[in-house]
């Protein structure tokens, strides 16, 4: 009797997300995204340190392997009242403190 191994391939990731002030701007954001292959996985409305209330969505999309794919909106991860990983709404990227963070790769 012959034994065959299945070899399954683990789906990888690629996290972005972005901070908008109104729901038109995130609207617009979200639609520009989605054309590159980004799909919102959640959203939050919430308040920042300075009590400004705004906009994070989360996405993803499947990575390409090795290096994530540069966007047009980043992909710095950081802390969801700067904008790291997006734009500003004035459209510049990243802003705010430059945190660096860590990822652990399995």
């Amino acid at each position: 009797m012959t034994k065959t191994a299945v070899i399954t391939a683990q789906q990888r990731w690629e996290y972005l997300y972005t901070v908008r002030r109104s729901e038109l701007a995130l609207q617009d954001e979200l639609n520009e995204l989605g054309r590159h292959g980004w799909e919102l996985v959640g959203f939050e409305y919430y308040k920042d340190a300075k009590g400004i209330m705004g906009w994070i969505a989360f996405l993803k999309r499947p990575s390409a392997g090795g290096q994530p794919a540069p966007t047009a909106a980043s992909e710095t991860a950081g802390h969801p009242s700067e904008t790291h990983g997006g734009k500003s709404d004035t459209g510049e990227p990243g802003g705010g403190d430059d945190d660096v963070f860590d990822v652990k790769q399995e």
